[in-house]
């Protein structure tokens, strides 16, 4: 592999990757081939192996790539503060998380098409996991005095941010991105929060 920081090499990735969003226009990702990327590239197979090892190579470092973004948008507020979730600012956070996803939609729909991608999920998990431990490990969720596992709180909530995702993308609503986290968040904090026992703190 190439190494990833010459000006040569990040210029040739952006134009793979711009090759690669424009067939995600037209077709799934099972659907498209190397050499199909490579012409739209306009580039050679053997460039596009020089940067990635095969096509879900590709799929893997752009995803990687909007993760990184992703967490970057959660780690600029302080969200959580013990068993207390602040409210307003994970709206706001939302908010910004819908407007990146506007600027970048071919990312966002290959994470929607390819949800059940389990390494996709892991990501998220691990993400979410990383982030708020403490919170969790806070939390004791019971259905008939039974302990609902963590994983499962986190995957839950998981499944709401990417069929959420889902809609957005794949939608015509004129809805902008602020309201649409206030939607959200609305929906979550009078249910799926209080059900599990958060501390919903809605002051600004």
């Amino acid at each position: 592999m190439v190494k990833s920081d010459d000006l040569r090499v990040k210029r040739t990735r952006k134009l793979i990757s711009q090759a690669f969003f424009t067939l995600l226009r037209k077709k799934k990702f099972e659907k498209i081939s190397i050499q199909e990327i490579a012409d739209s590239a306009m580039i050679n197979r053997a460039t596009f192996y020089a940067h990635y090892a095969d096509k879900q190579d590709l799929y893997d470092s752009l995803i990687d790539q909007f993760l990184a973004s992703f967490t970057g948008i959660l780690d600029e507020q302080n969200l959580v503060d013990g068993n207390n979730v602040h409210v307003k600012e994970i709206e706001t956070v939302l908010s910004r998380f819908y407007e990146f996803v506007q600027d970048k939609p071919e990312v966002a729909q290959m994470i929607t098409d390819r949800a059940h991608d389990q390494r996709l999920k892991n990501r998220f998990l691990e993400i979410l996991s990383e982030r708020y431990t403490e919170l969790f490990e806070k939390l004791e969720v019971r259905e008939k005095d039974v302990v609902v596992p963590n994983d499962f709180v986190i995957s839950y909530i998981s499944s709401i941010l990417v069929g959420t995702l889902d809609w957005w993308v794949s939608s015509s609503t004129q809805m902008s991105a602020r309201d649409f986290a206030h939607l959200i968040i609305k929906l979550i904090s009078n249910g799926h929060l209080t059900v599990l026992g958060v501390n919903i703190n809605r002051e600004n």
